[in-house]
């Protein structure tokens, strides 16, 4: 991976809590978030899983970054307009130069 391949902006952010009027809270995504990290996104082939009994689909997007400490499966990352989960953090041939971020579209 090089910078030259970081062509796509996107905003890792953690949820907030929000009270939701009845005692708890809620997670709600942060206001005005601005995509200000260079990634290279590419996305995964989408597969069918079986949730509730209804069927869904999945589509996982693969995104490098910079290294960055600190970032888990807590972080969610906006991008075109979407919110998306961090479901995998993967610190590429363990030289704390590029994390690849396995993300999901949130439901």
């Amino acid at each position: 991976m090089t910078a030259a391949g970081l062509r796509e902006w996107i905003a890792i952010f953690q949820m907030e809590l929000s009270p939701d009027g009845q005692g708890g809270f809620i997670e709600i995504a942060p206001a005005n978030l601005t995509p200000d990290l260079p990634a290279n996104v590419r996305t995964e082939t989408p597969r069918v899983v079986f949730a509730g009994e209804q069927r869904a689909d999945r589509v996982q997007h693969v995104m490098t970054i910079r290294y960055q400490p600190g970032i888990t499966t807590a972080y969610g990352v906006a991008w075109r307009d979407q919110l998306l989960d961090i479901v995998a953090v993967k610190n590429l041939d363990t030289r704390n130069a590029w994390i690849e971020l396995t993300c999901e579209r949130s439901e």
